[in-house]
This record gives structure tokens, sequence and C-alpha cells, in this order.
């Protein structure tokens, strides 16, 4: 029997830039691991961060994806994989003129599936529109404080946090995948 997670797409383009297919959710692992199929556009990347209690699996399916780790960019291309130890400083992009298709796998999967649920309704709810705009770097800070999907680097922790803060002020909210703001 397929969960209600397998399968569906969330939509992180205003984020990183990527679309990511949820193929082996957390509740079908017992929370052991989260596989999703990504698809990372040209000129995507994540923030620079490491997952204090996770590895992070890149299995590379189509094209050429450049992981940070242990403080150089790496290339890993279609047919590769490579593995990023708990606690271990990192980041991807995307820095060629192609998509780039590869499967991500948490181990263990803890929020870090939630974390990218939550920004997807944000994203399409409309209160993500990318990660130059302060209102949607305060909803994204909120949902990395309230799920810890990993500790960023680049920005630190702290600017997070304070975002985090600032939101919860102004009343901001992540419930119901429908967040509402005194602003909308």
């Amino acid at each position: 029997m397929m969960s209600k997670s397998q399968g569906k797409v969330l939509d992180l383009g205003p984020v990183f830039g990527l679309k990511a297919t949820v193929t082996t959710p957390s509740e079908a692992t017992d929370g052991a691991y989260v596989e999703m199929d990504v698809t990372a556009d040209p000129g995507s990347e994540t923030l620079i961060h490491y997952h204090p209690e996770q590895e992070e699996t890149y299995r590379v399916l189509e094209g050429t994806l450049e992981v940070f780790r242990e403080g150089r960019w790496r290339t890993v291309s279609a047919g590769e994989s490579l593995t990023v130890a708990q606690g271990a400083v990192h980041g991807f992009r995307n820095a060629s003129e192609t998509p780039v298709r590869f499967l991500n796998v948490h181990r263990p999967a803890l929020a870090f599936q939630e974390h990218l649920e939550t920004l997807d309704h944000l994203s399409r709810a409309g209160k993500i529109r990318g990660t130059k705009d302060p209102r949607s770097l305060i909803y994204m800070s909120m949902s990395a404080v309230e799920h810890r999907p990993d500790v960023p680097v680049k920005p630190p922790q702290w600017v997070f946090r304070g975002l985090a803060f600032i939101g919860r002020r102004l009343g901001y909210t992540l419930d119901d995948g429908a967040p509402r703001d005194r602003f909308a």
C-alpha cells in the first residue's frame, strides 16, 4: 500500500531551485531514512550546512552535481554516489547549464521530510518567493527552527533563530500548511 507522502512532488523552486519527489517517505521506514528523487535546475544551490544526527547520500542519475565537502567542491557525475557523514559540513549546487537529477537519502529521516513539506506548502501559499525576500527568509527560518533539519554554517544558525523569533513576534505561523501573517 502506498503512503500518502509517496510520490508527492515538493516544489522547492523558489527556495533552492529544486523539485523533489518523495520516493520512500519516512513513515514507510519507521524513520530509518527518507529518499527523494530530486531535480536541480541550473544555478540551484543549498546553503552550506551540516546534519548533527544524519548522514546524507547523493546518487546522481542524470547530469553533474557539485557537492561541497571537506572544504572544497567535488563533482559527482551520473552513475556516481557520494555520502556525507553525520556532522560533516556540506552543500550542493548545479553549476551546469542543464538540470541534474539525483536520489537524495537522509538517514535517519528525523524531521527532514516535514521541513521540505512545510517549505512546499509555504511556497504554494505564496509565502516564500525566494531567498532574497525578507518575509520568505523569515518563514524559511521558522520552519528550519521548528523541524531542525540541519545546522546552517553560511549564514550562521543564529541568523535563522533570530529571523524565526521575529516571525513569531509578527504573528507568522506555519500551521495547516496555510501560514498566515498580518501583512498577507
